[in-house]
């Protein structure tokens, strides 16, 4: 019989596994170590759990699924070189990211500008091909992609808005570690961090530019203290890590780590909930679905509001604060779980609306309306 770990808060039911012989537990990430694992032959988990030869190194474990998009948690030695199978789930979440960073643009009024993005993997990539449909002016730097020099990086830092979709490191040929500093300051009006936390300088840049950040220094231990001294800057706005947190993006990660874990073990493990699309009038107020006159940034922002949750933010670390009780990791998970959305792709448009309205609409992600 095979033994699974899976980390509790993977949206992942017992029901999965049902006449599947399997046995398998689930855990707090603080309590997924070398002992608790060391009988397992799979491991699911998250960025909370680092991955190296220390926690696998005693156990029988073949896989290991990793849900999240990307792999710092993961040593390099087992990524490169290991008989351990890991199977990470890039690129699950670029279609809600992309919803993230087109709400923070639009927040700010910046329908038509430059948009600069650092890192052009799948995050990367698709919110470079869907702004420059939308008609944004797109510059692109991946130095590990393209051999990208300094001139090139100056040239996307000089966007009106600058998008951090890169991966995290501290070594290699082009370290991400403090990329966007003093040192690399962008004279970006506007800057999005979706990456890691570790990748900007928010509370350096946020002195000149608006900023919205929705990744934090040391993850998941974040530190309230920090995140209450950079909000406090009249151009910070913050999130809860909420990015790629929607229903769809969760679904693509699951179906994508079990498919592996099927092939892997012979198994036909499969997500039991199909999701039915929300109608697009249900997510908007009536004057708006009253309206002859629809625009798209209404509808958006209507849907995904980043200042809306940023305020939400806020004023809870206030609340804590005013109590005297300090705001720690189970609370930004709890209000992490609390953000989880709707994306573009859950909702359908069943309102009448020009063509030109339609096509932005669904190149956004939104889907036709099928009675």
């Amino acid at each position: 019989m095979i033994k699974l770990i899976i980390d509790k808060n993977i949206p992942i039911s017992e029901e999965y596994f049902e006449g599947q012989n399997i046995d398998f537990d689930f855990l707090p990430f603080n309590k997924i170590n070398s002992s608790t694992i060391k009988n397992a032959d799979a491991l699911f988990i998250r960025t909370a759990t680092e991955i190296n030869k220390e926690l696998i190194s005693k156990s029988n474990i073949s896989f290991i699924g990793s849900f999240a998009s990307g792999d710092n948690h993961i040593s390099n030695t087992l990524l490169n070189d290991s008989d351990c199978l890991i199977q990470t789930a890039k690129g699950s979440n670029s279609q809600a990211v992309f919803e993230y960073v087109l709400s923070c643009i639009l927040e700010n009024n910046f329908e038509s500008c430059s948009v600069g993005i650092v890192g052009h993997g799948h995050v990367g990539k698709k919110i470079d091909s869907l702004l420059s449909g939308l008609g944004y002016e797109v510059e692109i730097y991946d130095p590990y992609l393209y051999n990208h020099s300094e001139e090139d990086f100056n040239k996307v830092l000089s966007c009106e808005v600058l998008s951090i979709n890169c991966s995290y490191s501290k070594e290699g040929k082009y370290p991400s570690h403090n990329l966007i500093s003093k040192q690399h300051r962008p004279k970006s009006k506007l800057v999005i961090n979706s990456s890691r936390g570790e990748v900007i300088d928010y509370s350096e840049i946020v002195n000149t530019s608006i900023v919205f950040n929705d990744v934090w220094t040391n993850e998941p231990k974040i530190s309230s203290s920090d995140i209450f001294s950079f909000l406090n800057n009249s151009n910070a706005f913050g999130t809860p890590h909420i990015a790629g947190y929607t229903f769809s993006s969760k679904e693509r990660q699951i179906d994508l780590i079990l498919k592996k874990f099927n092939d892997i073990f012979s198994k036909s493990v499969e997500r039991k909930e199909h999701k039915k699309l929300k109608r697009l009038s249900s997510c908007l107020p009536e004057k708006l679905t009253n309206s002859k006159n629809l625009d798209f940034k209404s509808i958006i922002l209507e849907v995904l509001s980043t200042r809306k949750i940023s305020v939400e933010f806020k004023a809870l670390l206030y609340e804590f604060k005013r109590a005297g009780k300090s705001f720690g990791s189970k609370d930004f998970e709890k209000l992490r779980k609390s953000k989880m959305r709707q994306g573009f792709d859950d909702i359908c448009i069943d309102l009448p609306m020009d063509k030109q309205l339609l096509e932005k609409m669904e190149l956004s992600g939104f889907q036709k309306y099928e009675k």
